[in-house]
């Protein structure tokens, strides 16, 4: 995974006073560039900035980005949650998720919030044999764009990268 920053010469100092800017995720042309990395642009006129790298490096970026703009303010820490089907598991384990030792999970009226433990390899060591391994894709999938929950349920999208099961 790499983020690749071009340096954007500015007219003038630029300060940031609404935090809540919006970005757009852009690819080169209607084509993705043939390294698969994608572009964050953020632009107030005649300034701005442009983030590239793979779609995993640049969830990760904004969410140190993030982290630590929490941590240099004192603000709220927010979460990331990834939204998932409910269909990424089979259904003999979404109907018992909660009972497996080492899987925290709560039930919601249409699937999960499944935590995702932070230390995945300590994690699996202390859980070898009770984490089904369907959960363990899951768990990794979400760490690699830094999500502490995975929400599952019954109306998101499937992702062409885990399993699915028709049920």
């Amino acid at each position: 995974m790499s983020i690749r920053l071009e340096r954007v010469e500015a007219a003038h100092d630029v300060r940031v006073l609404d935090s809540a800017e919006t970005f757009e995720i852009t690819k080169d042309a209607d084509e993705p560039e043939p390294d698969g990395t994608l572009s964050i642009i953020t632009d107030s006129g005649e300034d701005g900035i442009q983030i590239a790298g793979t779609e995993t490096a640049l969830h990760g970026w904004l969410n140190r980005a993030r982290n630590n703009l929490t941590t240099r303010t004192a603000g709220p820490r927010i979460l990331c949650v990834l939204d998932l089907s409910t269909h990424h598991l089979p259904q003999h384990i979404c109907d018992d998720l909660d009972d497996y030792s080492g899987v925290t999970a709560h039930d919601t009226e249409y699937g999960w919030l499944l935590y995702v433990p932070g230390m995945l390899t300590e994690h699996r060591v202390d859980h070898p044999d009770t984490v089904p391994e369907e959960v363990w894709q899951l768990w990794e999938y979400a760490s690699r764009f830094d999500a502490s929950y995975i929400l599952l349920h019954s109306d998101a999208d499937r992702v062409d990268a885990l399993p699915s099961w028709d049920w």
